[in-house]
């Protein structure tokens, strides 16, 4: 949890400090130790946050300082010091939407699916916020899209879709890069693995937003830039398959669990669909910035995959 004095609280050492003077009766002091037991928390894990949080602006304002406060190191720590990895919960199931939004499939002339078409990501893809995107030599055409994603806090089955709010915990910013030319090889088939699934290719982040901070995720203004320049700009009412429905469809067969992530597609300016524009291609070097309104901004670098260790001498098979 970061504060306006740049620097981040740990919940939870804070939390143990917070149950130790306002003891609660079977309340779990571990609720805080990793992100799957914080979003299987839901709306009572951000309403003890905000205790916490108004408990030590109290301390403070009474005199107490991080110098002063036994473990206070362990309680605040300088924004500097801190390195940012992509906050869900590594092992859990991402989905990422295709042709979901009206500007994407106005630009690709293309009619809205009937039912949300969605792929698979895996936990090799993802980087956090202090990481870089990479680009592998297997791949000719490297572009980026702007998302907003989805972080399921509550698990479940056949949701319906008028309940599926209850199953969210809040929103994040998801950067889906991919490889054009191996995603539509010559043969004319959509090979999804080649061109989506390739290590460190998939960037969340900064920080997960609560559903009770963010309020309407429907009205969210979205930008890319690549090195300053502007790639994606809308917001998210461009999306023609809502949460509720995504969740709904998802959950028919699937079991969503705290954790999981739905990212729900880009909108119009992919740098891939605009052919002969040799400029948009990303490229080491580059830096890829997102902002979504209510949640923040995410900075990556992108850079090239190191070549691998040369190969060393051949060792002569025993006889």
């Amino acid at each position: 949890m970061i504060t306006d004095a740049n620097e981040y609280i740990d919940l939870d050492t804070a939390c143990r400090d917070y149950l130790g003077v306002n003891p609660v009766k079977g309340a779990d002091p571990s609720r805080f130790r990793d992100m799957q037991a914080f979003f299987s928390g839901g709306a009572d894990s951000v309403a003890l946050t905000k205790r916490i949080l108004d408990y030590i602006a109290r301390r403070r304002a009474a005199g107490w300082t991080p110098r002063a406060a036994t473990g206070a190191r362990y309680l605040f720590k300088p924004e500097e010091g801190v390195k940012l990895l992509a906050p869900i919960v590594h092992g859990q199931k991402i989905y990422c939407l295709a042709q979901n939004s009206r500007s994407h499939l106005a630009e690709q002339g293309k009619p809205a699916p009937r039912q949300p078409y969605l792929f698979t990501r895996f936990f090799n893809s993802l980087v956090g916020p202090s990481e870089a995107l990479v680009l592998s030599s297997a791949g000719t055409f490297p572009d980026v899209e702007l998302e907003l994603a989805v972080v399921i806090g509550q698990s479940g089955k056949r949701i319906a879709a008028e309940r599926a709010g209850e199953h969210v915990a809040g929103y994040t910013i998801a950067l889906d890069m991919g490889y054009r030319d191996l995603q539509y090889p010559p043969e004319g088939t959509v090979d999804w693995v080649m061109g989506k699934g390739f290590d460190a290719t998939m960037a969340v982040g900064p920080w997960v937003v609560p559903k009770e901070e963010v309020g309407d995720p429907y009205s969210l203004a979205m930008e890319l830039k690549v090195g300053g320049v502007v790639r994606q700009k809308g917001d998210s009412s461009d999306y023609v398959f809502r949460v509720p429905e995504v969740i709904a469809h998802l959950s028919r067969g699937v079991t969503l669990e705290p954790g999981d992530v739905i990212s729900l597609g880009s909108l119009g300016g992919v740098p891939g669909f605009e052919f002969g524009q040799e400029s948009r291609r990303l490229r080491a070097g580059d830096q890829v910035e997102a902002t979504i309104d209510r949640i923040g901004r995410l900075v990556i670098p992108v850079k090239a995959e190191a070549p691998p260790p040369p190969a060393g001498p051949e060792r002569a098979r025993p006889a």
